[in-house]
């Protein structure tokens, strides 16, 4: 077996003795940090399989941008193929995979309050800074002259969720009975406005 074909070697030091003698790696060294890496193994592993030590290994990577390269190459099949595990998972309904996956890969957080406030409605999703009002908004838009201007939307403010108690509560209409007329909205048609906390 030649020198090159070795995946590394000790160098000596330069020509009259500057700096210290180090290793390098060579491109079957290459191949074997990669497929290492890619199979999930541990730094001290590919060290070992290098015939260095840990930190000898750290050294070449910060030396030889193509160590480092390799390295990253690796992780990013293991990472894929863990990924891909993952996904085959979640999708033979694997729950806590799907739920992994929207945190993992979609940012989702549970519990946080939303920063934006939300109006919907049949036209889609108003996102509204959360520094101001819906109306703060809208009139900025309209001044702008990037909305066409709407009738003032009323205050919305936050009720008591709590059921009333039921010797409060109006009697339910008797099924033969005429419905009443619906209360006029106050609110553009199919609007339903949600703000953060």
């Amino acid at each position: 077996m030649s020198v090159d074909d070795l995946p590394s070697r000790k160098v000596n030091p330069g020509p009259g003795g500057s700096g210290r003698s180090h290793y390098v790696v060579g491109a079957r060294g290459v191949k074997i940090i990669e497929e290492l890496a890619g199979r999930g193994c541990h730094l001290t592993t590919i060290a070992r399989a290098l015939r260095m030590s840990v930190d000898a290994f750290k050294a070449c990577r910060a030396r030889q941008p193509e160590v480092e390269e390799a390295y990253q190459r690796g992780l990013g099949t293991e990472h894929d193929a863990l990924v891909s595990n993952l996904r085959t998972a979640a999708n033979q309904g694997n729950v806590v995979a799907n739920i992994f996956l929207l945190k993992a890969r979609h940012a989702y957080r549970e519990g946080e309050p939303l920063e934006v406030n939300v109006s919907v409605n049949a036209g889609g999703v108003l996102v509204v800074p959360a520094d101001m009002t819906v109306e703060e908004y809208l009139a900025r838009k309209a001044a702008a002259g990037e909305i066409d201007p709407m009738p003032p939307m009323r205050d919305v403010t936050p009720r008591n969720l709590m059921p009333e108690p039921i010797e409060h509560l109006p009697e339910a209409p008797l099924p033969s009975s005429r419905p009443e007329e619906p209360a006029p909205r106050r609110t553009p048609s199919g609007t339903r406005v949600v703000r953060s906390d």
